[in-house]
C-alpha cells in the first residue's frame, strides 16, 4: 500500500484544531512511542527506508520504503499488527537490527472524509499536523491535490515538510 501524507510544523495548533472540530470527527487521543531500527547489513538511511516498532493503542511493526518524488511524503508502507511490542523489539535485536532512535508523541486523531488528520506533539520537536489520505486517489498527483486542498481549508499556510519524525529527531541530536 502507498501512504500519502503531508506533515506541517505549525505555530498555532489550536487554530487548526478549531477548524478540524467543525469539519471532522474526533477519534481520540493516544500516546505513541516509535522505536526505529537500522538493518545489520544495509543502510536504511542511504536507501531512504525505515523500520519501526510502534507502541500505543496497538502494537505494530512497520516497514516504510523509499519516498516517491513530489510535495507529499508518499511511500510504500507495510504494517503488521503484533500482540507484544516488547517481544517484537527483542526479536529484531536478536536478528541483528540496531536501535537508532525513539520518537515519542501525543497524537490527537480526527477523521475528515477520506482523510485522517493528526495533531502531533512530538517530544523534543514541537507541534505538527499530519494529513493522510486513506482512500480515493488514483495517482500521486491526485493525492497531492486533495491533501493540500484540505490543508488550505484547515488554514495551514506552512509548506509541507518531507522529513520523517525520525529524521527530525536525529537532526536535533
Amino acid at each position: 500500500m502507498i501512504e500519502y501524507e503531508a506533515k506541517f510544523r505549525v505555530k498555532d495548533v489550536n487554530r487548526v484544531k478549531e477548524r478540524l472540530v467543525r469539519l471532522g470527527e474526533r477519534l481520540g487521543v493516544r500516546i505513541e512511542e516509535d522505536t526505529y531500527y537500522e538493518h545489520p547489513c544495509r543502510s536504511f538511511k542511504e536507501r531512504d527506508e525505515a523500520l519501526r516498532v510502534r507502541e500505543g493503542a496497538k502494537a505494530e511493526v512497520t516497514y516504510k520504503g523509499p519516498r516517491l518524488p513530489g510535495r507529499l511524503k508518499a511511500r510504500e508502507e507495510i504494517t503488521l499488527r503484533v500482540s507484544d511490542a516488547k517481544r517484537a523489539k527483542e526479536l529484531l535485536e536478536r536478528l541483528g537490527f540496531r536501535r537508532v532512535a525513539v520518537v515519542k508523541k501525543v497524537r490527537e486523531v480526527y477523521r475528515v472524509g477520506p482523510f485522517e488528520v493528526t495533531l502531533d506533539s512530538v517530544e523534543g520537536l514541537g507541534d505538527f499536523v499530519e494529513i493522510e489520505l486513506k482512500e480515493g486517489a488514483s495517482s500521486l498527483e491526485e493525492a497531492e491535490e486533495k491533501v493540500l486542498a484540505l490543508a488550505r481549508e484547515l488554514g495551514i499556510e506552512e509548506e509541507p515538510i518531507k522529513q520523517s519524525y525520525l529524521e527530525l529527531v536525529l537532526g536535533e541530536q
